[in-house]
């Protein structure tokens, strides 16, 4: 029997392997473009079918639905048994990266949230909040807690620190489990796409050329109907779809109920939840206010040699060899009138030398700047090499700015005056860089969490670290989930699923109202295909942005943000981690999960959409 086994597990890859094979072959005919179409289609079948249909724990199967999207990834040739090693190390690679960027933020909440429940903090906290707002209100407590929370703190931070109050409300009121979890995410995840400065909003703002305030104040307005909206589908939800609350470890329930006087003050309860946010607030407020320097910016007196400058772009220009020069002036985002000016012969003015600095500030918000044939044999500067190694679809536009600024430094160092990057402002944003990072700063509040604890309970270390390892083993699991979840829409993004959307939606045009549509199906569409809300809504806003160039809108570009915004929202399903983190840190099914959270995005989607329409209609701020 086992040797049968051992035989069974080896002949899986090959399995796995034939049917990419069989699946490319028989597609060798369709249209290129539409075969990323084809492989989304296959990864929904296969992750739906096997947790679904062949009730495969969710880690295998986004894994293996993983591994059959990667097979099915081909080159021009079609497939190659020999290219099959080199696609499970691109699962592996984006599964080590996923579980890299959200590991230690749910082992530490997962911490924090047993700590919380067994030394009666969350006790504390959901009793005095019930004192305040009433039994029946409780559930906006928590929603307006998430709405302001997933401001400055991102979502899944947000979810871990109040999913332990949601578990001890309900062992308060024995009711409502389902309620108050989408409470939390209602607040959370419509703040989290439509009021900056969380990264998809303020990248969003960045592409349409809307200033963060306007951004904020209006994804405000339109977040607070869908809030609104989202809670009372919440109450609808929990009443006809009842969910019990089930321990998410072992030792979850061991604990009796502490008396009043046996419970941590409130201080102490709310200091796990209030620390992080506190320091990932301030590590985001004083980012910001150094990114609004945009110190990267070049003014006219920083271009030495403007006369020499244009000289050495010419002949860069000229010749056929690649160079920063050439680079810079093939840039699409130049019109052919700003590439003449920037070559012109003859003296230089101080009008044109300003003309000059201002083009060039336009080219640096460029993603075609760089390219590593152009800058071979050029000293790259450490500002560079570090900006060059970011993630360059998320990277921020003042880092951009200041990434391409640097380099045009390290091609013409006597031409190009070096740019002080390190004002007051900045420096301050790096030392509170350490303590606004969410993974310090809630390995602090786990800290906390552990020490209250110990002294509430007067646990002995041993018996401490066993309850810290429950924490762990239960978060482990979640951890694995996720970064499975990350993988697999890792490999959606290599199979090229976001190019070929939009290829679907290339020279759509259209005004109005009927441009708002086009932008929240774009959104909506590339978030189904990928399951990243950030992603989609930096793809989309640049798409829009192409599209209404030089058009009269009617409204102030910010409703199409907020129209990109909701439609990030819509079809959240396994290949998001925000899924797995709703199912797993609340312990729903995925079929239970399926029916509140992903329902529930769709209706604040749709809700956010509505409010963007009718704001745009009787507040169009039109200049």
């Amino acid at each position: 029997m086992r040797s049968l086994l051992a035989i069974l597990i080896a002949l899986i890859p090959m399995a796995l392997s034939a049917v990419a094979q069989e699946v490319t072959e028989a597609v060798a005919t369709t249209d290129s473009s539409q075969y990323p179409l084809l492989i989304l289609v296959v990864g929904i079948v296969s992750v739906l079918g096997l947790i679904i249909g062949f009730r495969m724990n969710a880690f295998l199967a986004l894994i293996i639905a993983a591994l059959i999207i990667s097979l099915m990834i081909v080159g021009d040739d079609g497939f190659d048994m020999a290219e099959a090693g080199v696609r499970m190390h691109a699962v592996v690679s984006a599964f080590g990266d996923s579980a890299g960027g959200v590991g230690i933020v749910i082992a530490m909440a997962a911490i924090i949230g047993k700590c919380m429940l067994d030394s009666g903090a969350a006790d504390r906290v959901v009793r005095t909040a019930v004192r305040i707002t009433g039994i029946e209100k409780a559930s906006v407590g928590l929603m307006v807690s998430g709405f302001v929370l997933a401001v400055p703190v991102f979502f899944d931070t947000v979810f871990y620190l109040l999913v332990p109050l949601a578990r001890s409300l309900f062992k308060r009121t024995n009711r409502n489990y389902l309620r108050y979890l989408m409470a939390i995410a209602t607040g959370g995840a419509i703040t989290h796409t439509l009021v900056p400065p969380t990264p998809g909003p303020l990248l969003v703002g960045a592409n349409l050329g809307i200033d963060i305030g306007t951004m904020m104040w209006v994804g405000t307005l339109v977040a607070i109907p869908a809030a609104i909206v989202g809670l009372l589908f919440s109450i609808f939800v929990d009443r006809f779809m009842p969910v019990p609350m089930r321990p998410l470890g072992p030792g979850e329930e061991k604990h009796e109920t502490l008396r009043d006087d046996q419970l941590p003050s409130l201080a102490l309860s709310l200091l796990p939840i209030i620390l992080p946010v506190v320091l990932i607030g301030m590590g985001t407020l004083a980012t910001t206010l150094a990114d609004k320097e945009d110190r990267g910016r070049l003014v006219a007196s920083d271009l030495l040699a403007p006369e020499e400058l244009r000289t050495e772009l010419r002949a860069d220009y000229q010749s056929d060899a690649p160079s920063p020069g050439r680079q810079l002036l093939d840039s699409a985002v130049l019109s052919e009138d700003q590439r003449s000016f920037l070559m012109a012969e003859g003296p230089v003015s101080e009008v044109d030398r300003q003309r000059m600095a201002d083009i060039l500030n336009e080219v640096f918000l460029a993603k075609d700047f760089y390219s590593e044939g152009a800058y071979l044999g050029i000293a790259i500067s450490d500002v560079a090499k570090s900006q060059l190694s970011a993630d360059q679809v998320r990277l921020k536009p003042v880092l951009r700015r200041r990434m391409n600024r640097a380099l045009l430094e390290d091609a013409f160092p006597t031409l190009i005056k070096p740019h002080e990057w390190n004002s007051p402002s900045r420096l301050w944003a790096n030392r509170l860089s350490l303590w606004s990072n969410a993974n310090f700063a809630l390995l602090l509040a786990a800290l906390c969490a552990i020490a209250t604890l110990k002294v509430v309970r007067n646990l002995t270390l041993k018996d401490l670290g066993s309850e810290v390892e429950e924490a762990l083993m239960s978060g482990g699991m979640i951890i694995l989930i996720t970064a499975a979840g990350g993988a697999f829409g890792a490999m959606l993004k290599d199979a090229q699923v976001g190019t070929a959307i939009q290829g679907l939606f290339a020279g759509s045009s259209g005004g109005g109202i009927n441009l708002l549509l086009l932008a929240f199906t774009i959104a909506a569409v590339l978030k189904v295909a990928q399951g990243s809300s950030t992603v989609s809504m930096i793809v989309a806003s640049g798409m829009v942005a192409g599209i209404v160039t030089g058009q009269d809108l009617g409204y102030h570009p910010v409703y199409l943000a907020t129209a990109v915004g909701s439609g990030s929202l819509m079809g959240s399903w396994m290949n998001d981690s925000g899924f797995w983190v709703f199912a797993k840190m609340g312990g729903l099914t995925e079929g239970e999960a399926l029916r509140s959270w992903t329902l529930l995005l769709a209706v604040l989607s749709l809700t956010g959409l509505v409010s963007t329409i009718v704001l745009s209609i009787i507040l169009p701020m039109a200049s």
